[in-house]
Parts: C-alpha cells; sequence; structure tokens
C-alpha cells in the first residue's frame, strides 16, 4: 500500500522589490558642487587681488608729498625734478580738443643721476577738488618724441623734460599739483604747484 506523500509546501513568492528611488540633483552632482564652493571664493579674490594690485602700481600708492617751490627743484629717488613751468596754452589750433575743455601744458626737467629712473604716469590734480587728469598727448594728436617724453626713461641718465598736455575742463579754475610719484621713492612723491 502506498502511503500518500504530502503534498509539498507553497513555496514562497519572490518579493517584488520596490522600484528603487532616483539619486537626488544634490547628491548627484556633489563633487561638482564641493568644486565650486571652493573655486567660486578662489576665483573672486584672485581677480580683486589682481585688479587692486593693478590699481595700486604694484604696491601702496605714494602718500607722502615732497612739495617743491616755485621755481625750485628737489631730489628723490636718483634725480633731480624741477623746476617746473607750465600753463594753459592759448592756440590749440590743430590739436583735437574736446568742446568745453582747454589744455594745461606743463614742462618738468628730470636729471636722472648715474642711472635712469622710472615713474608712474603724471597727473594733475585739481588743489580744490582732488580731481586727477593723466597726460593726453596721443588722444589729442600730438606726437611722441624722445627727446620731450611722457613718462620717465628708465634706461638713460641723461637729463631730458616730461612734456605733460593736461586736457581739463574750461570751468576749473585751479590751482594744480603736478604730481609724479619714481617708482624707487618708497611712500614719496614729488609734488610742484601750478597756477592756470
Amino acid at each position: 500500500m502506498t502511503i500518500p506523500v504530502p503534498p509539498a509546501p507553497p513555496t514562497p513568492a519572490t518579493p517584488v522589490s520596490e522600484p528603487a528611488k532616483p539619486v537626488s540633483w544634490w547628491r548627484s552632482n556633489r563633487l561638482a558642487l564641493v568644486a565650486l564652493a571652493v573655486l567660486a571664493p578662489a576665483t573672486v579674490a584672485g581677480v580683486g587681488w589682481h585688479e587692486w594690485f593693478q590699481y595700486y602700481g604694484y604696491g601702496a600708492r605714494p602718500f607722502a608729498p615732497v612739495t617743491v617751490d616755485d621755481d625750485e627743484s628737489a631730489e628723490l629717488a636718483g634725480a633731480t625734478w624741477g623746476p617746473v613751468r607750465g600753463g594753459e596754452l592759448d592756440d590749440l589750433t590743430g590739436l583735437d580738443v574736446p568742446a568745453g575743455a582747454t589744455v594745461i601744458a606743463v614742462g618738468v626737467p628730470v636729471d636722472p643721476d648715474a642711472k635712469g629712473v622710472g615713474c608712474m604716469d603724471p597727473v594733475l590734480v585739481d588743489q580744490q577738488t582732488g580731481r586727477e587728469w593723466k597726460s593726453a598727448r596721443s588722444q589729442i594728436g600730438l606726437l611722441s618724441h624722445p627727446d620731450e617724453p611722457e613718462i620717465c626713461v628708465s634706461d638713460t641718465a641723461a637729463p631730458y623734460e616730461l612734456i605733460l598736455p593736461f586736457v581739463v575742463p574750461d570751468d576749473v579754475e585751479g590751482p594744480f599739483w603736478v604730481d609724479i610719484a619714481p617708482y624707487k621713492a618708497g611712500g614719496s612723491f614729488v609734488r610742484f604747484s601750478l597756477e592756470r
């Protein structure tokens, strides 16, 4: 006689897994976000430092004027500066000067010692307001000339004269300062007084 075999227990059905949760955007981009968090401030700091460094002439701006009296000269940074001469140009024929403006021309003799001396761009400063102007020789149509430079010549020990035409509005009455900051003068610069 055969013994009946009990039926096999039912095999459990494999559980149906839930669909996987999608990975969040933050998690999938975490490496790029960390790089952004580090590089963005570094970029802002680098660009800011570069601009500051360019504006302030590769160091601190000069702050201590060496004031030169009329018809006098001064020694600074290995050169003798002055005496200054200049004033408003009466005849602007052939010059490209905008309407409502005039030209203040300045000459500054420079006599370097044993070697040349370099400087920042000379500026004309209105004593009342502090407004500044840089030389505008090429802008008004004056050709440059090696015997009459508008910036300091650092590769010669021979004397020369800076010729500086400044274009200023007609309503600026002066008096002015002509400021020249030699590179190796520390925080000092030469300051000449000039009437319009």
